[in-house]
């Protein structure tokens, strides 16, 4: 759902104010006025007043990001409470959460027993209502309050009913005879409790509201009295009359100043989350709270209208242009004019477009300035908020807009603003020359995510625009263009599809290594996409035949050096081929001189070296080809062979280089423009996993937040390895959600191959085996359409697979359905086949040949788990499945508390407490709450203590051997009547040894005696 509805606010329209009486007086009469004013408000009557009051945002739902401030106010209201009275002064931007944070203060000094008096300025003419926040909160005393007021006849001026005193001669001497007696009055009631006076919006005060309020705060000394006041920071001009009252009260020493500043990014986010009953996605919520640049009421009103258009909502609208309404009509023109230049605007480009003469165009300028509609910036203008920006806008009149396009165009020097002005000022060929210089300047910038744009703005022009080629390129060019960009930016589909239209275009152009170049650009984007393994085979093959028979030339080596790759998207490869192909690339590319083809190809040569276990070899390799690539700006494949380097210093122990470089890898890819290409994109997901399995978990998901300005398919890259730490963490509930993200976002294979390892321990951790086994399946399948895998995530994967199937025989063994373990058995055996195939033996090899830790550490882990499934005994797989571990300290909790399990069941009780304190130790260390738990609930049932964790002693467990027949074959799955006829007992007879068997080992039920049975090894297993 969109959001809540949050109120309706209307354009601030003096015609409206015809007739109305509150709108068409002088200053007599005025406290009648403001007492009708006031007892309309008391009923509920609707008042015909301008709607420029921002109201109360999110009043449903808790406070967000203002806690600090509502503390410090809090603090106020306590000194004052003890006798030290003072002033807080809370300033902000319209919209921006005062009246929030007051509303909250508010109840909160009721609630201590305060006596709280609200009072609320309105937005009429300096002459008008008079004091009307006294005469409003004045109207709250109680009738045992208005006793204490009533022999203050002067007081009858801001009361009702209090006895009228007749006016003097003297305005001054009748004014400061009322000051004093409201200050007396308070100061009254102060001695009976504490007093907080609140009032909303002093930047609209009269002038006599302004004399009264610094009367009071200038005479606060021990009363128990705290006086609060907000004002708009951005309706204070520099000849606003409230700004020299300011300037007296900050110098008091009792006056606090508070500046509620916009919200963050992360509390703007929470707050449209909150707004919007976290029905939006994460994506939109991003969005929406950037938009609103932090503002409270802007997030309000965007959430509320999200699924409405893209434009500013009109009630927001309304609010905003309120502001340009106060402007002279010359000030509003130079505005409008500002508005269509979207950005920073000169000086010199207002005075060209508006036409305005130079002094005029000053005076303007400062006006907008001063009514903080324009600010200065880096020699210019903008607008203060660029939500403003966009209702001025889309105010304008069609043709008004395009005549002030028109008008900048003529003046701008930046090609991209000339492409934007010329296309909205309807000059399509000026446009489509502008866009194609634009994507260029864009290229040249390392900004892919512009060029992008302005190549795809250059292609919709390209069928609509006579002779386009007078742009300079051709459409076969812009394709190509879009499809390098959007790799690039990690716009993957959008980089498929364009790759696709370049091959159709080219193969109408007869030239066979255009052709077989536009093949090499559609597989590399189809690799950044993790499409099908065998369509990639297809593509690089048909660009391989196009260049086979021709001579050398730097497109045959990029195809060749691209060809020797094959493993990236096919794992039944021939290594020795790959190897020849990527020398013969190597060679030819360094013949021709083309350097980056050349060290792409030596990037690939330090893959071979490691797979042939020269490691030392391998890393030497790397660290060249990232000098020579960086040394001619080949970015692209820099950062490949810094990746490529740093995964093979991670699988061979050097955990802190390989994470150093990780690191710089993130920041290079930043620095060049290629933070979501794909050697970008995979450091930040690699690094996540690298956190993981180091237990930096914290960091790892605050890492994958990191993806402002990240496309869809590259946020949801990020994501899938937080679920690996949200179901190692237990936090189940968001885990979910973001699973339920993923699968609405994504159809990334690769992505739904993380994501499902996760889920699968999820649903491991919350005893759905079957559940485990699902996601399981999904994680192979997902690598057999790709026809390749991750080692690790295949390893996990499998090991979880049988982990959930060892849960389902064991289940089935006690029930005693030996059909269902021999299935759970078999389905074990598929799934080691399934993923032998997926992973050759050929990876994975560190510097003495043998499988890296990891990959030794979950095929170990497998072999203990395959064990465990067949219902074996051997502890010495589990304490193998532990050594390799090391560097992944959760596994190494997780083996260690399996391994205990089997230690009990040999009686092996030492060893076993070693293993589950280490398991604990871990669990809690980490935040592995599962584990844990599970940990804390077997040393429970084992009676072992653990650290903080004291069990008392064990009862005896020394059971009959009728007792522990009784105790198999409830294990079995029997009743007692079952078993006393199994026994040739009678059934209480059999309920008899149960109960006795349970007091022995402190079970409270059949379920728990049973597993108490199976830890400590006291009933047989069944072999399956």
């Amino acid at each position: 759902m969109p959001g809540r509805p949050l109120g309706d606010h209307r354009k601030h329209d003096k015609s409206r104010h015809r007739g109305n009486p509150y709108f068409s007086f002088n200053t007599r009469g005025l406290t009648v006025l403001a007492v009708q004013l006031l007892e309309k408000l008391a009923g509920g009557e609707p008042l015909s007043v301008p709607r420029c009051v921002v109201p109360r945002i999110g009043s449903g739902i808790p406070l967000v990001g203002r806690q600090d401030e509502l503390a410090e106010l809090k603090t106020a209201l306590a000194t004052a409470a003890a006798g030290r009275a003072g002033a807080v002064l809370v300033s902000g931007d319209a919209g921006v959460g005062k009246t929030r944070l007051l509303t909250e203060l508010v109840a909160a000094a009721r609630s201590g027993g305060t006596t709280v008096f609200t009072g609320r300025c309105l937005d009429v003419d300096e002459a008008g209502l008079p004091y009307l926040p006294f005469v409003e909160a004045l109207g709250q005393l109680t009738p045992a309050q208005r006793a204490m007021a009533e022999h203050r006849s002067v007081l009858s001026r801001l009361m009702p009913g209090v006895t009228a005193v007749e006016e003097s001669n003297e305005p001054a001497m009748d004014q400061l005879r009322l000051f004093d007696a409201v200050h007396g009055l308070f100061s009254d009631l102060a001695a009976q409790a504490p007093v907080l006076l609140a009032i909303e919006d002093l930047h609209w005060a009269d002038a006599s509201t302004r004399d009264l309020i610094l009367f009071l705060v200038s005479r606060l000394y021990t009363q128990r009295i705290l006086i609060v006041g907000t004002y708009r920071l951005d309706d204070l001009h520099r000849r606003h009359p409230l700004r020299p009252v300011l300037g007296e009260l900050s110098r008091l020493s009792t006056v606090e100043l508070l500046e509620l500043r916009p919200f963050d990014q992360v509390h703007a986010e929470k707050l449209v989350d909150e707004l919007a009953d976290g029905a939006l996605p994460p994506a939109t919520v991003q969005k929406i709270a950037k938009r609103s640049e932090g503002n409270a009421f802007f997030c309000e009103e965007l959430t509320a209208a999200y699924g409405d258009g893209a434009g500013v909502p009109a009630g927001l609208a309304d609010l905003l242009l309120a502001r340009i309404e106060r402007l002279s009509g010359d000030a509003r023109k130079v505005v409008r004019a500002a508005a269509v230049a979207s950005q920073i605007v000169t000086h010199a480009s207002l005075a060209t477009v508006s036409g305005l003469p130079g002094d005029v165009l000053e005076e303007v300028l400062r006006e907008t300035v001063q009514h903080n509609v324009l600010v200065t910036a880096d020699g210019g203008y903008r607008f203060r908020h660029a939500l403003l920006r966009e209702a001025v806008y889309d105010d304008l009149l069609p043709g008004e807009r395009v005549r002030l396009h028109a008008g900048y165009a003529q003046v701008v020097t930046s090609q991209a603003l000339l492409a934007y002005h010329s296309f909205r000022s309807h000059d399509l060929p000026g446009a489509l020359t502008a866009s194609v210089r634009a994507a260029d300047e864009a290229g040249k910038m390392g900004a892919p995510g512009e060029k992008l744009r302005h190549v795809e703005q250059a292609l919709e022009l390209w069928s609509v625009v006579p002779d386009p080629e007078q742009s300079g390129t051709t459409e076969l060019g812009l394709l190509r263009a879009a499809t390098r960009a959007a790799i690039a930016a990690g716009e993957v589909e959008r980089s498929v599809e364009y790759g696709k239209a370049a091959v159709a275009l080219a193969d109408k152009l007869d030239d066979p290594e255009l052709s077989a170049l536009t093949r090499h650009q559609l597989a590399i984007a189809s690799i950044s996409l993790e499409h099908r393994g065998s369509d990639i085979q297809r593509i690089v093959e048909e660009a391989w035949e196009l260049v086979r028979d021709r001579p050398a030339s730097v497109v045959k080596a990029k195809v060749l050096a691209l060809a020797a790759r094959e493993w990236v998207w096919s794992w039944e490869v021939d290594v020795e081929r790959m190897k020849s192909l990527a020398e013969q690339a190597f060679q030819d590319a360094r013949l021709l001189g083309a350097t980056a083809v050349e060290v792409d190809a030596l990037v690939t040569k330090a893959v071979f070296a490691e797979w042939d276990a020269n490691i030392e070899e391998a890393i030497a390799m790397g660290k060249a080809a990232i000098e020579r690539a960086a040394s001619i700006g080949a970015y692209d494949v820099e950062l490949r062979a810094r990746k490529n380097t740093a995964v093979v210093l991670w699988m061979n122990g050097e955990k802190t280089e390989a994470i150093r470089m990780m690191d710089f890898i993130i920041t290079r890819s930043a620095q060049v423009g290629l933070s979501w290409g794909l050697s970008g994109l995979d450091a930040r997901v690699e690094r996540i996993c690298m956190r993981y399995a180091l237990g930096e978990w914290a960091e790892g998901l605050k890492l994958a937040e990191d993806v402002d300005g990240a496309p869809t398919v590259a946020r949801a890259r990020m994501m899938a390895p937080t679920l690996w730490i949200l179901a190692a963490q237990g936090d189940f509930d968001t885990l979910d959600a973001r699973a339920e993200l993923l699968a609405a976002q994504s159809e990334d294979l690769f992505t739904h191959e993380m994501g499902n390892v996760g889920r699968a321990e999820a649903a491991l951790w919350r005893g759905r085996p079957e559940e485990a086994v699902e996601h399981v399946e999904a994680v192979l399948s997902a690598m057999e359409t790709l026809a390749r895998g991750s080692v690790t995530d295949t390893m996990m994967a499998l090991a979880m697979g049988v982990w959930a199937l060892c849960d389902i025989a064991e289940a089935a063994r006690r029930r005693g359905d030996q059909a269902a373990v021999d299935a759970a058995i078999d389905h074990g055996a598929l799934l080691e086949q399934r993923v032998h195939k997926i992973v050759p033996q050929r990876y994975g090899r560190g510097r003495r040949g043998e499988h890296h830790p990891e990959s030794r550490a979950f095929q170990a882990r497998v072999a203990a788990e395959l064990s465990r499934l067949r219902g074996h005994h051997d502890t010495q797989l589990w304490q193998d499945a532990v050594g390799p571990a090391v560097q992944m300290e959760y596994w190494v909790g997780v083996a260690s508390w399996r391994w205990a399990s089997l230690l009990l069941a040999d009686g092996n009780r030492d060893q076993a407490a070693d293993r589950l304190v280490a398991a604990y130790e871990i669990a809690v260390n980490l935040g592995a709450n599962p584990l844990r738990d599970a940990v804390t609930e077997l040393a429970k049932r084992s009676r072992i203590s653990l650290p903080g964790n004291e069990i008392a002693a064990e009862p005896n467990s020394d059971l009959t051997p009728r007792e522990l027949a009784v105790l198999e074959l409830v294990a079995a799955g029997l009743t007692n009547r079952q078993v006393g006829e199994r026994l040739y007992i009678s059934q209480k007879t059999a309920s008899v040894h149960l109960s006795r068997a349970m007091a022995k080992l402190g079970a409270a039920n059949r379920t728990e005696v049973v597993s108490i049975a199976h830890d400590r090894g006291l009933i047989g297993q069944y072999q399956g």
